[in-house]
């Protein structure tokens, strides 16, 4: 009796432990990035681009959820600028987002000028 006890013991600590585990595992990063990831990420590309005759930006952000780092944010930068409003600029960039206050990668590219 008292061996069945300990059995029935065990086996809900354990199942206890795979759920908590699970838990864990899927609650370490949501679907979404949050706010301040992206806004820490359109921050570093402001430091990178060249924004001198801009009268608009525009900022397209594609998340991808990882689970080991966080998120990669995929950022299409759009400069118009002048008094007609026109693209002058555009500018690709890669930004790998966790929990930390700044981001782990970043790579901007830019992919059209027109100045």
């Amino acid at each position: 009796m008292k061996s069945r006890k300990n059995l029935a013991i065990i086996s809900l600590a354990m199942l206890s432990l795979t759920f908590s585990a699970a838990s864990m595992a899927n609650s370490a990063f949501s679907k979404m990035p949050p706010q301040r990831s992206v806004e820490m990420c359109v921050a570093e590309i402001a430091d990178h681009a060249d924004y001198a005759t801009a009268t608009r930006v525009r900022h397209d952000v594609e998340s991808e959820q990882r689970h080991t780092v966080g998120h990669i944010l995929r950022i299409d930068t759009r400069v118009y600028g002048n008094a007609d409003g026109k693209l002058i600029r555009e500018y690709a960039t890669k930004c790998v987002v966790g929990n930390g206050n700044e981001p782990y990668r970043f790579k901007i590219e830019e992919v059209l000028s027109r100045s």
